[in-house]
């Protein structure tokens, strides 16, 4: 399962640099990686967290 989330910054800023993908197998935990990272990026460059830990964007916006 995927989630992706349009990020959020300044209007001159490149966004799609900074696009986040959402990847889980259970919806305990979350990985997030980079949407453009290469095969190698993403096994080094990603956060896992705890279902918990997460939140409503829009809430939180």
């Amino acid at each position: 399962m995927t989630v992706h989330d349009a990020p959020v910054g300044r209007p001159d800023e490149s966004s799609t640099s900074e696009s986040l993908e959402l990847l889980t197998d259970d919806e305990e935990w979350w990985t997030v990686v980079p949407v453009d990272a290469t095969s190698d990026e993403r096994m080094t460059q990603w956060i896992s967290v705890e279902r918990d830990g997460l939140c409503n964007l829009e809430e939180w916006r």
